[in-house]
């Protein structure tokens, strides 16, 4: 299932994050929330942006707590209140799961954790060029510092992550 964020929703996250930022770059999860509800109260105009936001994290919450976990009694998967994601928009009650949902719930299962150690992979190879450079440059004590200084990174890449 596709989401896409409205501009102006991620702007005013955007401003929310960094109105709560400390000077050590941590932002409290608490505080931005405060924040956020804050600047989209008095916004009466993005009310149904935001019920469409919260009803697709209540859906998204839905589908987690529901998926199939293993049991401790049995040992096996099932529950009759668990949800199987099979793509495309479309879950399934566990209890009402055909054969050909089976498999191709555990296609996408195999594909997504391809996917997923796959990432993880990539980013614990750049935790550890990262956390290697650090020894080796004592001297940049912050990220910003060790990519510019060390990789070449440079802002203009990136532009679009700071827009709407």
């Amino acid at each position: 299932m596709n989401f896409t964020a409205d501009p102006v929703l991620r702007k005013i996250a955007l401003e929310a994050a960094q109105q709560v930022t400390t000077d050590t770059g941590r932002i409290y999860q608490d505080e931005l929330l405060e924040a956020l509800c804050e600047r989209l109260a008095p916004r009466k105009e993005l009310l149904g942006l935001v019920i469409k936001k919260a009803g697709q994290a209540m859906m998204r919450d839905l589908g987690e707590r529901h998926s199939p976990r293993r049991h401790r009694t049995t040992d096996g998967l099932y529950h009759p209140k668990s949800i199987m994601k099979l793509g495309n928009g479309i879950w399934v009650w566990m209890r009402d799961s055909t054969a050909t949902d089976m498999t191709e719930w555990g296609r996408i299962s195999s594909r997504n954790f391809v996917r997923t150690a796959t990432a993880e992979a990539h980013k614990q190879d750049y935790v550890s060029s990262r956390s290697d450079a650090y020894r080796q440059h004592p001297h940049c004590e912050r990220l910003s510092v060790l990519e510019e200084s060390v990789f070449g990174y440079r802002q203009d890449a990136f532009d679009h992550l700071n827009t709407a």
